[in-house]
């Protein structure tokens, strides 16, 4: 009986052990691993802003900006005291920590303010394989494109013309847009009064180059160290042509990416003519090993770059408004996205809900990037103060404050119609939703590593250090985006 007893109270002893190790002992009440880079300053403020106001004390990890999120994510969820809110990049990633058994379902959750705000979560924005389950909040929505500064393509083409010019490479076709390419280099290099022509729109270039058009010496500022950019963001938009959305590619088939090859070599064409008419910091540049040098075109760098207005065109979301404004804040409020564009054709669409190349093209993706995720072996207390923080986050004034105004970020339930962000990069996303002109981001339900690791990757160290791309080489790189993913699916 002694030594029963003896055993009792040592678990007893061990027990109380473990319970007062919790957030008290590590200093902090709520701990939150934040994949936005972008936004690490604001976070950290927003998350001091919560703690003044509730005495809840919070833990903030922010990745640098570019960079991949996962291998910062898994150290941190392998650590001693793992984070209790963490991101989420999709259903892959879902499936993942679903399956290590990190992710809290949100529908089995009973606080009442929590749950109200998880069944207000429209279900396209759900973070589900099922319709059922619910894993994540939404940080916000997203979109990216070639953003342009109006001041620039004024003195390019005449201040006058700024908004017809922008429509009108809107609407333009992609040999159009190969057109205007070209005719932009050559000006950039000799400027003379040419003539394009858009949408079946006739315009002149400025026979000077003046104004901010002075600092021209290539048409794309773009990153050739981030993989990500032409692994994730750019294939992405090929990807619309056989996929409707992330769960569509979660369950593809085979026949489904054989048949799409025409939209993976679309997609290489496309990437060859943007790397082929670069900007660098001290003149133009081409590709090659300093290309895919983070020294000189890493994130920062090709943000740079497009601030001094060296480049007219920057393949970049509006998480990239702060870096853009942090180095010219003037230019910041002048700025507009225009499409991606593929040389896409009929036969290359795969869906079948009547998407054309023309709409495609017309286009911008806008899609939820991340998830606020719960860590289901998190404490019920630590639980509890995650609940509490993402209710506030997303329904209290001061916590929406943070997220429109600091993180510049376009709400998940905003109204198109009366919703206004204070940056120029987000009203501009609002209003290609409130005409319709979106399309979705299929490459959250690729496998986990396809896109960036494997397929930019590839692109990186064969492509990107290659003066010239041929036909073949477009061939080449749609097969191995195919058979990898089905390799890894």
């Amino acid at each position: 009986m002694k030594k029963q007893l003896s055993v009792l109270i040592m678990v007893l002893m061990i027990s109380g052990l473990i319970l007062s190790c919790g957030s008290k002992d590590k200093g902090y009440d709520l701990y939150i691993f934040n994949s936005k880079g972008e936004n690490a300053l604001q976070f950290e403020a927003m998350a001091k802003a919560y703690q003044d106001a509730t005495k809840v004390r919070v833990k903030t990890f922010s990745i640098g900006s570019g960079q991949d999120h996962s291998e910062a994510l898994n150290a941190e969820m392998n650590a001693k005291n793992k984070p209790t809110i963490f991101s989420v990049q999709g259903i892959k990633e879902m499936v993942t920590w679903y399956q290590g058994g990190f992710l809290l379902d949100f529908t089995t959750v009973q606080d009442p303010a929590f749950a109200r705000l998880v069944g207000d979560i429209p279900s396209s924005l759900a973070l589900s394989t099922d319709g059922k389950s619910s894993f994540g909040i939404p940080y916000n929505v997203e979109g990216y494109g070639y953003i342009v500064d109006k001041q620039l393509i004024g003195d390019i083409f005449g201040q006058a013309n700024v908004d017809n010019v922008l429509e009108t490479i809107k609407l333009a076709s992609y040999t159009e847009w190969e057109a205007l390419v070209k005719a932009l280099d050559g000006w950039i290099k000799a400027p003379s009064a040419v003539q394009v022509t858009l949408n079946g729109k006739n315009f002149t270039l400025a026979a000077p180059k003046t104004g901010l058009a002075a600092n021209l010496n290539g048409v794309f500022a773009v990153m050739g160290s981030e993989k990500w950019t032409y692994g994730d963001h750019f294939i992405n938009v090929a990807l619309n042509a056989i996929f409707s959305s992330p769960n569509d590619a979660n369950k593809a088939t085979d026949s489904q990416l054989r048949g799409g090859k025409g939209a993976f070599t679309a997609y290489a064409q496309a990437l060859d003519l943007k790397t082929s008419y670069l900007a660098g910091k001290n003149g133009p540049a081409k590709r090659g090993q300093d290309f895919v040098s983070s020294a000189n075109f890493g994130y920062d760098q090709t943000v740079q770059i497009f601030a001094e207005s060296k480049a007219i065109f920057f393949k970049q979301g509006n998480w990239a408004y702060g870096n853009i404004a942090n180095v010219n804040a003037a230019q910041a409020e002048r700025l507009v996205f225009l499409p991606v564009k593929l040389p896409l054709k009929a036969a290359d669409i795969v869906r079948t809900d009547g998407i054309t190349p023309d709409k495609i093209n017309r286009s911008i993706p806008v899609f939820v990037p991340n998830y606020y995720a719960i860590n289901a072996l998190a404490s019920d207390a630590e639980k509890k103060y995650a609940y509490d923080f993402l209710v506030w986050l997303n329904t209290n004034p001061a916590g929406q404050r943070f997220v429109v105004e600091d993180f510049a970020f376009i709400p998940y339930n905003a109204d198109p119609k009366v919703t206004t962000v204070p940056n120029s990069l987000g009203n501009s996303i609002i209003s290609y939703i409130n005409t319709g002109d979106i399309i979705a981001a299929p490459y959250y339900g690729a496998p986990a590593t396809w896109s960036g690791d494997v397929v930019g990757l590839r692109l990186m160290e064969q492509y990107m250090i290659k003066e010239t791309w041929t036909a073949q080489d477009y061939s080449d790189i749609a097969d191995y985006a195919i058979d990898q993913w089905i390799k890894l699916k």
